[in-house]
């Protein structure tokens, strides 16, 4: 084909160029797939420098299949290693920021093992495991967040 006969004649920074312009295009859209297809530009310009003479087909396919591998294979590595979407446990919920910190005990109802904690000057509700028992000014460590509950426990 007469039109895929250009890219024969290009050097190898045109490639580098188009990694450029769909990076940009990924910082644009923050879709976080444009960028293996960036990368596959990049990884084209190093293919087409070593070998100079590839076709105009040889150079779209390739270019097709390394996009189409890459993003598989960026998908899968960040799923396996990276955050993976996974859950945000902390992200607008203030109370469970609190885990693992201690706070001082203002309130205790035994038979409810319920109460109140002071964290930072801030008051918050409380939950002990049964069976617990504590004074006012005792120092306890949240264990977990219920909503706005803290459950706690003697430190």
């Amino acid at each position: 084909m007469a039109v895929l006969d250009i890219l024969v004649g290009l050097s190898p920074w045109w490639w580098v160029a188009a990694a450029f312009v769909i990076g940009a295009l990924e910082m644009l859209t923050g879709t976080a797939v444009l960028i293996w297809i960036a990368l596959a530009a990049l990884v084209m310009a190093v293919l087409h420098a070593l070998v100079p003479n590839m076709s105009g087909e040889m150079q779209l396919t390739l270019f097709a299949v390394l996009s189409v591998g890459l993003t598989f294979a960026g998908r899968w590595t960040v799923q396996r290693f990276g955050d993976g979407a996974k859950a945000h446990d902390t992200l607008n919920q203030r109370s469970n920021h609190l885990i693992g910190r201690t706070a001082k005990v203002l309130d205790f109802d035994a038979p409810s093992a319920s109460g109140a904690v002071e964290i930072e000057g801030m008051r918050w509700r409380a939950k002990w495991p049964a069976g617990a028992a504590t004074k006012l000014g005792d120092t306890v460590r949240i264990r977990s967040a219920d909503g706005m509950t803290l459950n706690v426990e003697p430190s």
